[in-house]
């Protein structure tokens, strides 16, 4: 049995019948749609409108009384730079600043750039590119300003094709006169020539770790790995380095006694350039501080060695 609904019964019939006979839509009907349309324009357009903005320096910014300045007020004005390293004069006072790497340094009262940034650094003297052989010609007191800019990495909208340092000098004809600021600057370049870390800069290892590191020669562990597996001290450390083995001040001898399967911890540490690098009570440059598991040099079936950079007994 099938039952059949009258689709034409109830509350929808009467719908349709009161929409039928409904009076057509007069011409104010007509008007209040051209309205809302014409609105709706409106705000499509408001949201396509733009206005050019002055550009806003922010409130470190140098005036470009400079070649070298009006180069780095461009970069700046990007905002995709900042200043690496600088040293200029502001309101008669010399500021400084810095940070590691340290792609320019000071070796026989010249000025040279980091052998391992040769590569990615463009030089510009007095506003005009240069060469790393120009840069060799200049000594520090012939510096008037220096800004080292560098291009934040990874940000989108950035200009990838051309170098992200770029080294600026401006010169000056007069010898100029060193204050404490300036002085501090140029002995850190002079101490970035000895050290890759004149900041200071520290390490630390576990036994697997030096196992890698001395089969890679790695100098940042200041140990060597002998033939018998005990360790040595580098010798171009041995001089401006000193040793703590278990919190007590040793000796390279002591080191040389250290079976490398002895070893719980290896710290070094390379201290700031402000601690060696000067005339007066000069501390030493390295420290070398090892923590030993005596225990570990006997075979024992308890530990063994799994590291693709020892080859001893186990």
């Amino acid at each position: 049995m099938y039952a059949f609904t009258n689709r034409f019964t109830g509350f929808g019939l009467r719908d349709r019948i009161r929409m039928m006979n409904r009076q057509r839509s007069g011409p104010l009907a007509f008007v209040r749609y051209a309205a809302w349309l014409g609105a709706v324009g409106l705000i499509i357009l408001a949201c396509r409108h733009t206005t050019d903005q002055p550009v806003t320096r922010y409130a470190g910014a140098l005036p470009a009384t400079s070649p070298t300045r009006a180069l780095v007020a461009d970069l700046e004005d990007t905002g995709f730079w900042y200043r690496h390293m600088a040293l200029f004069t502001d309101k008669k006072r010399t500021e400084i600043t810095y940070g590691e790497p340290i792609l320019v340094s000071v070796k026989q009262d010249k000025l040279q750039l980091s052998p391992d940034h040769q590569w990615d650094t463009a030089i510009f003297i007095d506003g005009k590119k240069a060469t790393p052989d120009a840069l060799a010609q200049l000594s520090p007191d012939q510096v008037d300003e220096l800004f080292l800019m560098h291009q934040f990495e990874n940000l989108r909208g950035a200009d990838h094709t051309i170098l992200p340092y770029q080294l600026m000098i401006q010169t000056r004809g007069k010898v100029l006169p060193f204050d404490i600021n300036r002085q501090a600057f140029f002995t850190l370049l002079q101490a970035a020539d000895l050290s890759k870390h004149p900041l200071g800069d520290s390490y630390s290892f576990t036994m697997n770790q030096l196992l890698e590191a001395t089969f890679f020669h790695n100098k940042d562990a200041l140990v060597e790995r002998t033939k018998d597996d005990h360790l040595k001290v580098y010798d171009e450390f041995l001089p401006t380095t000193e040793i703590f083995i278990n919190n007590i001040r040793s000796t390279a001898a002591d080191v040389a006694t250290i079976h490398i399967r002895e070893v719980a911890r290896l710290h070094t540490k390379e201290r700031p350039f402000r601690n060696w690098f000067r005339r007066d009570n000069p501390t030493p440059r390295f420290a070398l501080f090892i923590q030993t598991e005596p225990k570990r040099a006997n075979r024992d079936s308890s530990y063994y060695v799994f590291s693709p950079f020892y080859t001893g007994d186990f």
